[in-house]
């Protein structure tokens, strides 16, 4: 940034983002710390640049704030109401994923309250204002916590003493981003548990259950084990009411995770609609980009949703390996084939990240599932280079008699040895300042392939020394390899002018992006909704050399319904293919062996680039 731009001309700037009463007074409170007035002619310097860099970001992200300050540094031609666009854009996106968390929670069962960083209330659900009796003007957006924590305990509900004990107490645990149970006696018997966990970049939520049945219960149990020996004949009744009592709350408590599963899915493949139609957009804007900032803005805004996506993908795996869902299958392959894959993907990152990235390649064979032993790997080489920073990492392979240990080594910090047990526990991070944390999924995920393919999964770590985490895979004979049959070349990138493809969707969103997209690509598109649209798109004999179709559509109609409709109207001569969040193997094999093809949203350009290009190849 060797651009000149003033402290006036950078208050002015950010002004438009925040108002100028707030950035004034960052400005001020700048000035007051560094003990140095700022004149509104002088060169702003990296330190009043980086201090409004933050107060940017504090509104609409880092990301978003470093490109208004690039753009205005650099004095590019890209203008400031498109930034501004974006951040409108940005603000809908997440009033609409405000919105879905707040469907979301109140289908849960316990009482949630959701505190930001600055420990305000942000969100809750109906089911916590059923569980305390609140005053109507109590709970509302950006009221302290502490406030609500100080009723209840004016209320007797954290128990005896100075309430304002109880307030401290309770707010030096969420400051401290502390997790905790505790559970609370109403005067009137009734027990709540309480649950508090912190969440991902501050905040933390806390969940309240009503537990009263299982605590009487247990005290029911306690009472009849210490008369036992007096009243064997009329405890043991009681004994085996209880018990069913207890075989109901089990079943109740399996069918509670079946539950959340099957809601953890449903969630996750709604939010994998927006996200498909925000990246054929972001495609289609990757296509039109003309200029150095705009093609950066687009591969940030790709970047952004495919982490989005790789987000959803570990809850939708954490949910699978959850029900025993995940699938593998195993055979013969090369190791190199799946550390090539790695080396290529993570070797990109390591130039950027100014990691020293290294594979040792081996030729042998396993038997494995290359998918999920490439996503096991992944997980390890992102735990490695996000904790890592410009340090050394390595991928390799050694031989054990007759298995093989593929391993990933670190130089980073090491992990203590009393966390190793906990370190592969959904939702564990390790504290490390400056590494940007996700969900705590990756290693989680790994420990649930590494038992569904039968490779044991190892660890070894030196704090402050590194750490080695390694996959143990049988090897079998390299005569075992499947023949590869010969395919025809062609090529991602061809052109696909004239190419008439006909898509199906009942989201109009997704509709108006995919004709986007492939209008960049010179297809001619028609679109419909329903088999009843399908039908008037094809009166005028008009040949579609594509169908794309989502899988659920409205009332009940599947893509694959319309697609074998449409076989029996234009015959074989067409390329079929079904699109959806839904990942289930079974429905894949399903689609698969009616002779179409299928891709999972969000739809990845590429590959449905590729499976196009398949309609430009001639028949045999």
């Amino acid at each position: 940034m060797d651009a000149i731009i003033t402290v006036m001309e950078l208050e002015t700037l950010a002004a438009r983002f925040v108002g100028r009463k707030r950035i004034q007074q960052a400005f001020s409170q700048f000035s007051k710390q560094q003990q140095c007035p700022l004149l509104a002619d002088q060169q702003a310097s990296p330190a009043i640049i980086s201090h409004t860099e933050k107060v940017l970001a504090s509104v609409f992200g880092e990301v978003s704030a470093k490109l208004v300050l690039t753009s205005a540094l650099q004095r590019q031609h890209m203008r400031l109401e498109d930034v501004a666009t974006i951040v409108d854009e940005a603000s809908e996106m997440f009033d609409f994923s405000r919105g879905l968390l707040q469907g979301a929670i109140e289908h849960i069962s316990q009482g949630i309250a959701v505190v930001d960083k600055q420990l305000r209330l942000v969100a809750w659900n109906q089911r916590y204002l059923e569980l305390f009796t609140f005053p109507a003007e109590l709970i509302q957006v950006g009221r302290p916590i502490a406030d609500v924590i100080r009723y209840n305990a004016q209320q007797g509900l954290c128990g005896e003493g100075d309430p304002e004990r109880h307030v401290a107490k309770r707010v030096q645990h969420l400051q401290q981003r502390t997790a905790h149970t505790s559970s609370r006696v109403r005067a009137d018997g009734q027990v709540i548990e309480v649950q508090g966990n912190p969440m991902p970049g501050g905040g933390f939520v806390m969940s309240f259950s009503d537990i009263t049945a299982f605590r009487q219960a247990e005290a029911a149990l306690k009472e009849s084990n210490e008369n036992l020996e007096a009243r064997v004949k009329k405890r043991t009744q009681q004994l085996e009411q209880l018990n069913q009592q207890l075989v109901v709350a089990t079943q109740q408590a399996e069918s509670q995770a079946r539950s959340k599963s099957r809601f953890l899915a449903a969630v996750s493949h709604d939010l994998m609609q927006p996200l498909n139609a925000a990246r054929l957009f972001s495609s289609s804007l990757v296509e039109v980009s003309e200029g150095q900032q705009s093609a950066r803005l687009a591969s940030h805004i790709t970047s952004a949703l495919s982490t989005a996506e790789d987000l959803i993908g570990d809850l939708l795996d954490v949910s699978r390996l959850e029900a025993g869902k995940l699938a593998s299958h195993r055979a013969p392959l090369r190791v190199s084939d799946v550390l090539s894959v790695l080396q290529a993907e993570f070797g990109i990152l390591a130039l950027d990240q100014q990691i020293d990235f290294k594979v040792v390649m081996s030729d042998a064979v396993i038997l494995s599932d290359g998918k999920l032993l490439r996503r096991a790997l992944q997980n390890f080489l992102t735990n490695a280079f996000r904790y890592n920073p410009k340090g050394r990492v390595l991928l390799g392979v050694r031989r054990r008699g007759d298995r093989l240990l593929i391993e990933v080594w670190d130089n980073g910090p090491g992990i203590p040895v009393e966390k190793q047990a906990d370190i592969f526990d959904e939702f564990t991070r390790m504290d490390q300042t400056g590494a940007e944390h996700g969900l705590g999924l990756g290693l989680a995920i790994a420990r649930g392939i590494s038992r569904v393919l039968d490779h044991p999964l190892g660890l070894r770590s030196w704090p402050q020394h590194g750490t080695v985490f390694s996959l143990t895979v049988g090897r079998v004979s390299p005569a075992m390899l499947p023949l590869k049959t010969s395919q025809l070349p062609h090529s991602v990138g061809g052109p696909l002018v004239g190419l008439k493809v006909l898509c199906i969707d009942n989201e109009p969103n997704i509709l108006v992006a995919m004709m986007t997209l492939l209008e960049q690509w010179h297809c001619e598109v028609r679109t419909a909704v329903n088999k009843a649209q399908t039908m008037q798109q094809l009166t005028d004999g008009w040949q579609p050399d594509a169908i794309l179709s989502d899988y659920h559509l409205a009332k009940q109609q599947t893509g694959l319904d319309i697609l074998l409709w449409c076989r029996t109207q234009l015959g074989p001569h067409f390329k079929g293919v079904v699109i959806s969040a839904d990942r289930l193997t079974d429905n894949q094999t399903m689609i698969r062996h009616h002779g179409f093809s299928f891709l999972s949203k969000p739809v990845k350009p590429l590959k449905l680039r590729a499976i196009l290009n398949q309609c430009l190849i001639p028949a045999l």
